[in-house]
């Protein structure tokens, strides 16, 4: 994984912090990157796939518990 590619991911959070400070000094491009990357970080949070809850229940003395699976795809499809 290159330095690029980490960057694409997550803009560090120095670089951040750093692009903050400057635009509050007034510098009007760190702020717009500062207010662009906040936005990115704040969408990929907001897109995170989220567990799903199956099934819920509870268990009285003596009773047992199976946990299984469905196969899946690349894609995340149960097959």
């Amino acid at each position: 994984m290159g330095v690029l590619d980490e960057l694409r991911e997550r803009p560090p959070g120095r670089l951040l912090r750093s692009a903050w400070r400057r635009g509050r000094q007034g510098n009007g491009p760190w702020m717009a990157a500062a207010i662009v990357a906040t936005t990115l970080r704040l969408l990929k949070y907001l897109s995170r796939r989220r567990p799903k809850v199956a099934h819920t229940a509870e268990l009285k003395p003596g009773e047992a518990l199976r946990i299984t699976h469905l196969s899946e795809d690349r894609r995340g499809r149960q097959v």
